[in-house]
């Protein structure tokens, strides 16, 4: 027994060594440029085949030392993504605002006033700065002015936002929208941003409303709140277990599922359902989407039913219930976008991609900590690399067993009743000898 503490401490600095290369269930050949720094890869279907947890902890990509490198997955391209571009502003002089002469009225009882005109009086000037901004290589619609100053400088101000095209007709974008900086420290307050509605212009213009602050705008940023970025999808079709009108699919992968289709087996027929899908057999199931599913023979060939787009899910169990019988089972079509991921060329190549690995820790980083300025204007090119494909297809993870397949618990339950016995066994062992040291005598 005293052995016993000795022999796990010596085991601790295995159990905490960071997994390499070999201890993967699959590892996968790179194909990279040799003079990059910066690479893009898109992961295979066989990496959500191989992989065994749904945050994909279990994905390394290592040199050819067996050190894993720096890796960031980046985002969904069918995702909304801003896009933020900064642009110097150009100061314009100040527009002169003349005030009218100066007026006197004088009243005399009750009906008579005389009106006095002084035109020697001198003309007010309101002094009203702006700044000028050229929109060029922006390709997006404007949806947010960001308005950047040094940051030191405390002042409340108004301004407004004009557009236009060739610098003579002006529209106003944005009416007395409020600029301020107050505090210090932890304590400061700032709002430097302007909304837009989706402008597409090539000139804005920045007017101050009121009296100047005395402060300097220095640059503005401009922010597009999202683009789409059409890819094409990849597809898995599953065939189910049916009971009456339920009909259960199990996914040879995690792949990140935002697309389904029903396809039916014979060519003139019409099939809704819905459709619902859980992570383990453990799990609730949740609603996915209704969908209808069809395939009809016409002149010009066969018409297929379009995609039902989905939330995005990695769930493997799926269910599909039927609005009406069938007299033939249908199959189910899983799509999804193959994830990219940006990865630094560290060390000596060639490089593998592994996956599967039961324990492993993540090792993500976000998309900015790899890529230097990741999604502004000068954000560093990545170059592109692509797994090479294997001799054979990649098998599917051990995952949990779905709940249709025969006896998939009792492993679990007899595992359970084991680990039970042993621990009732280790303290009627320990109960004894507390008892044995009692009877004994001290001398």
């Amino acid at each position: 027994m005293k052995t016993l503490p000795w022999l796990l401490m010596a085991m601790a600095p295995l159990a905490l060594a960071a997994p390499g290369v070999e201890d993967f269930d699959v590892r996968l050949s790179i194909e990279a440029p040799v003079d990059a720094s910066l690479l893009q890869l898109n992961l295979p279907a066989d990496v959500y085949r191989a992989v065994r947890h749904a945050d994909l902890r279990d994905v390394r990509i290592f040199n050819a030392t067996g050190e894993a490198v720096p890796m960031a997955r980046l985002p969904r391209p069918t995702e909304s993504q801003a896009l933020r571009v900064e642009r110097p502003l150009v100061a314009l002089p100040a527009r002169s605002a003349p005030v009218r002469d100066g007026v006197t009225v004088h009243a005399s009882g009750a009906t008579s006033v005389r009106v006095e005109v002084d035109r020697t009086a001198p003309a007010a000037v309101s002094a009203l700065p702006g700044y000028l901004l050229e929109v060029k290589d922006f390709d997006a619609a404007v949806d947010e002015l960001t308005l950047i100053w040094p940051e030191a400088t405390p002042f409340e101000a108004v301004v407004s936002v004009q557009a236009s095209d060739d610098l003579q007709q002006w529209r106003t974008v944005a009416h007395r929208r409020a600029l301020l900086s107050l505090g210090e420290g932890e304590a400061r307050i700032v709002q430097d941003r302007i909304a837009l509605p989706a402008v597409r212009s090539r000139y804005l213009r920045v007017d101050w409303v009121g009296t100047p602050p005395p402060v300097t705008l220095q640059r503005a940023a401009l922010v597009s709140s999202g683009r789409a970025v059409s890819v094409a999808r990849e597809w898995v079709e599953l065939s189910g277990q049916v009971d009456a009108r339920t009909i259960d699919f199990s996914s040879p992968g995690l792949f990140p599922v935002d697309a389904l289709r029903l396809v039916p087996v014979s060519d003139s027929d019409v099939i809704s359902a819905r459709v619902a899908s859980r992570a383990a057999v453990s799990g609730r199931w949740q609603w996915r989407a209704r969908t209808v599913g069809y395939r009809l023979q016409q002149a010009g060939g066969v018409d297929e039913g379009e995609a039902t787009t989905i939330a995005p899910t990695r769930d493997p169990l799926w269910r599909v219930t039927l609005d009406a019988d069938a007299t033939e089972v249908p199959r189910l079509a899983l799509g999804w976008t193959p994830e990219s991921v940006a990865f630094v060329a560290r060390g000596a190549g060639p490089y593998t991609l592994a996956v599967g690995h039961a324990s492993a820790p993540s090792v993500w980083q976000a998309p900015g900590q790899v890529v230097p300025g990741f999604g502004t204007d000068r954000a560093a090119a990545l170059a592109s690399a692509r797994v090479r494909a294997g001799a054979a297809p990649v098998a599917a993870a051990p995952r949990e067993p779905a709940p249709w397949q025969a006896g998939s618990h009792w492993w679990l339950w007899g595992a359970l009743l084991l680990g039970v016995g042993v621990l009732g066994a280790m303290a009627r062992g320990l109960w004894r000898e507390m008892g044995t040291a009692k009877d004994t005598p001290t001398k």
